[in-house]
Order: structure tokens, then C-alpha cells, then sequence
């Protein structure tokens, strides 16, 4: 039997990359409250006479993207690390996978998540768009997507 993981598990983790490159160890961005990878395939259409003739297309798979979005509670920590790694121009280091069983139920002592062993995916990402939200009268809100470069990686064993 599967077991259902719950969303408060599943993270992204980041972590500027100083060198191209080299992986840096990711963290997790403080005060989450949604994370999201999306994965998409451009299609081209190969429709012709012999197949998918009429009112049905025929497609096949082409050019593989991939973006990951954060939603956090606005901290001035996370949002100066995460306006620090934009405006350094260089890439970041994404994970999206459940976190660290070992690191308990409490925030680890030193801030933020870990991300399990052999879970989720990996891959080099640019942050694309940075959002700070303050409405008044509301908590504060951050959002940052990550948009991949290159191969997003399966991280299972």
C-alpha cells in the first residue's frame, strides 16, 4: 500500500550555486506555506493523411521545461536571500523533495529543512520573478518561481 505524503512534507529546497556548476547544499526557504513543480513538454503537431486525419491532431513530445514555485509568509531573511540570489545572476540550485524525517517535527536548530535522501528531483534553475506582498491589515506574503535550466534530475535511488 502507498503511503499518502503530506503536503507539509513535500519542499522546494535552493541554494545559490557560487561557480557554475557546483552544487551547493540546498535549504529551505523560511515560512513556507505552498510549493509547486510543474513540468511541461512543447508538442509538434505531426498530423497528416495517414494518421490523426480530420478532427483529431496528432502530437508528439519535443522540448522538455520545468519551474518550481515557492509561497511563503513574508520574513526579511528569506526575502533578502532570496533577492540576493536573483540579482547575482547565477543559477540556483533547486530540489524539490519531501524533507528530512530525521530533522523532527521542530524547525533543526539551525533554520531551515533538509531535504530527504533519494527523493524528489534536482536541477539547476534561475529565479525569474521575485514577489513581495503587504496588504494592509494582512501578513505579508513572498512568492519566487524558479525556472529551470537544463535537466531536472530524479533524485531516487
Amino acid at each position: 500500500m502507498e503511503t499518502i505524503i503530506k503536503g507539509g512534507n513535500l519542499m522546494v529546497f535552493a541554494a545559490e550555486n557560487k561557480t557554475s556548476g557546483s552544487l551547493a547544499e540546498p535549504k529551505s526557504i523560511p515560512l513556507a506555506t505552498s510549493h509547486t513543480l510543474r513540468i511541461s513538454s512543447e508538442t509538434t503537431d505531426v498530423s497528416n493523411k495517414d494518421v490523426a486525419s480530420g478532427k483529431w491532431a496528432a502530437n508528439e513530445a519535443g522540448q522538455m521545461s520545468w519551474e518550481a514555485t515557492t509561497e511563503n509568509l513574508y520574513c526579511e531573511n528569506g526575502g533578502q536571500w532570496l533577492f540576493e540570489m536573483m540579482t547575482s545572476g547565477n543559477r540556483v540550485n533547486v530540489v524539490f523533495a519531501q524533507k528530512d524525517e530525521a530533522d523532527g517535527t521542530a524547525l533543526p536548530a539551525g533554520g531551515s529543512w533538509t531535504p530527504k535522501a533519494n527523493s524528489g528531483w534536482q536541477g539547476e534553475a534561475v529565479i525569474t520573478s521575485l514577489e513581495i506582498t503587504a496588504q494592509n491589515g494582512e501578513n505579508a506574503t513572498l512568492s519566487a518561481t524558479f525556472t529551470g535550466y537544463g535537466e531536472l534530475q530524479s533524485l531516487k535511488a
